[in-house]
């Protein structure tokens, strides 16, 4: 597929005056991929040298400009309004809204049992079956956080899985963004109550306020990984670190319950609705994942694959 761009030729006088030209020239679908990906490539550099802050910029210029080789992805996901609470209420037709209701269900379920476990201290057992399924569920699950960063505007810098052979599975994704999470690292979770491990910083952590946008990215996020697990097996196994992470969050930010409550019920709504209409940019990011891709190779299979039509 060739794709025609339109391009303004500046030429100077010799009187010293611009004279501008109109010119359009035929642009080839893999020149425009390559540019693409030699862009993300640059990323790829910054991200290996820590250089967060130019990988996230160029990233950002990547979307904004208007070449075909644009990120049309990033930041770009059509989002539910926070004032929407069911599926009832996106009016879509009766068999999306009866399979969506379902599913929301089920991850409304998991949330709430992630919640239980966290209060009892009783661990479900991860991952700890079949073997071949237990690593494709896995990749799933970071491949969905992952996905919802970045469409959400949230810029992946590195993720991790263990090999198959290892006994304990241990994978991540760190975005670049929510640096708030390692204030955290010195606070623990005792009988619902959040105490601060270094003396004198209590109050300061219960005080700590994120903007509205960046937490409903974060919770967001989190729970793509268990969203995932249900559109691609039907429930979810792997979630109870992030459940309680979100909680730890919600009540450093002294949320009430109920305020709690309608958060996780909206992130999970807008999580699933994302996650669902890119199944197949989903599907083939795990692979990629899998197969341990660059960050920049990741970005560049969602983009080759997303639903366009309806990001």
């Amino acid at each position: 597929m060739n794709l025609s761009v339109g391009r303004l030729l500046n030429r100077r006088g010799t009187d010293g005056s611009i004279a501008v030209a109109s010119t359009t020239r035929v642009v080839n679908n893999d020149d425009v991929v390559e540019r693409r990906r030699a862009a993300l490539r640059l990323v790829d550099r910054h991200l290996s040298k820590s250089n967060f802050k130019l990988a996230l910029s160029l990233l950002k210029n990547l979307h904004r400009q208007s070449s075909p080789f644009r990120l049309r992805g990033f930041a770009a996901a059509k989002q539910v309004p926070r004032r929407v609470s069911s599926v009832e209420q996106l009016h879509l037709s009766v068999t999306e809204t009866s399979d969506l209701q379902s599913l929301l269900d089920a991850i409304l379920d998991s949330i709430e049992s992630g919640l239980q476990s966290c209060v009892t201290g009783e661990v479900d057992d991860l991952y700890l079956e079949d073997d071949i399924v237990e690593h494709k569920q896995v990749v799933q699950h970071e491949a969905g956080h992952f996905l919802v960063g970045y469409l959400l505007g949230v810029l992946p810098k590195k993720y991790r899985f263990s090999s198959m052979e290892d006994e304990n599975v241990d994978a991540s994704v760190k975005f670049v963004g929510f640096e708030f999470l390692t204030e955290l690292d010195d606070v623990v979770l005792s009988n619902n109550t959040l105490h601060e491990v270094k003396a004198g910083h209590a109050h300061q952590a219960s005080k700590r306020q994120l903007s509205s946008t960046v937490l409903g990215k974060f919770a967001c996020v989190i729970v793509g990984g268990l969203v995932a697990e249900h559109l691609a097996f039907g429930y979810s196994k792997g979630h109870l670190g992030d459940v309680e992470k979100l909680d730890r969050v919600l009540k450093w930010l002294q949320f009430t319950e109920e305020e709690a409550n309608t958060l996780t019920r909206w992130a999970a709504l807008n999580t699933l609705t994302i996650l669902y209409r890119h199944s197949k940019a989903r599907s083939v990011l795990a692979e990629a994942m899998l197969h341990g891709r660059s960050i920049g190779y990741c970005i560049d299979t969602i983009e080759s694959n997303l639903n366009h039509q309806n990001i």
